[in-house]
């Protein structure tokens, strides 16, 4: 964990930033996520029809904006 942190504060201070890990879902996947939960649809259901992980779902259900951020963090 120490050598994670150092390799993290260096990323960080050499203005390369630390964008932590890739998010596994696209723009188009988020957008298709964000519509069903509007429609009150259960996190299974909306896992099978985006091919997402249930997890991955409830992430973005949890933090919207952090979902966004980390799309928009990674360029996607």
């Amino acid at each position: 964990k120490e050598a994670q942190r150092a390799g993290i504060d260096h990323a960080r201070s050499a203005g390369a930033g630390y964008r932590g890990r890739k998010p596994s879902y696209s723009r188009a996947q988020y957008q298709s996520v964000v519509d069903l939960l509007a429609q009150e649809l259960g996190t299974s259901a909306i896992a099978r029809s985006t091919n997402l992980s249930r997890q991955a779902v409830l992430r973005i259900k949890g933090d919207q904006m952090g979902a966004e951020a980390a799309l928009a963090a990674w360029g996607l």
